[in-house]
């Protein structure tokens, strides 16, 4: 695809919710580009957990399937490149990408995820959605009954030792700092031998 052609909606992200709102746009006919860099933000996650029909099945392999059933609507194109620039236009939106092409449309949906911000501790990286996760609901029956740590403070690590202290009886926080934590959550903290 060259030039500067006109869809409907042009979609920037094809990874889960890039190709579910392709998925209801092709369904209502609608002419629609999904602009996919092909760099999901959970690409290093091994296995994804959590969500309904797909748990413990790869991320790569979940996309795959999600994608093929995009493919079905004959309305829905895929682009394989990286979006660099949209702009608004009088007609809708013009997004270029890395390789130079130009498209409009008159809607555009942004769902390119997250991008993870990882504090600067030598490992966190190569460990990120593999032994240093994220998400207890995501991860957390996975790692249960093991020595966990939270890299939080405040009010952030009070919350996230909620969510965690019913996965392992053995949790520690490292507040990065001085703990900034109120009194009472000091008792709590402690009352759970945290």
């Amino acid at each position: 695809m060259t030039g500067a052609i006109f869809f409907e909606t042009i979609i920037i992200g094809g990874s889960y919710a890039g190709l579910s709102a392709a998925m209801s746009l092709g369904r209502s006919l609608r002419k629609v580009l999904v602009i996919d860099s092909g760099l999901p933000c959970n690409s290093q996650t091994p296995y994804s957990h959590n969500f309904i029909t797909q748990d413990g099945e790869t991320p790569h392999a979940i996309k795959k399937k999600a994608r093929e059933q995009v493919m079905k609507y004959p309305t829905v194109h895929f682009l394989d490149d990286l979006a660099i620039d949209a702009t608004k236009t009088a007609e809708g939106f013009a997004v270029t990408t890395k390789s130079g092409d130009r498209f409009v449309g008159s809607k555009l949906i942004v769902a390119t995820g997250i991008k993870d911000e990882l504090p600067a501790i030598s490992g966190v990286a190569e460990c990120w959605g593999i032994s240093v996760i994220h998400c207890p609901y995501c991860h957390g029956y996975e790692f249960r009954n093991q020595q966990t740590g939270i890299l939080a403070n405040g009010d952030r690590a009070f919350h996230l030792a909620s969510l965690v202290s019913n996965l392992t009886s053995d949790l520690t926080i490292m507040t990065s700092g001085t703990p900034t934590f109120t009194p009472d959550q000091l008792a709590r903290l402690g009352q759970r031998a945290i």
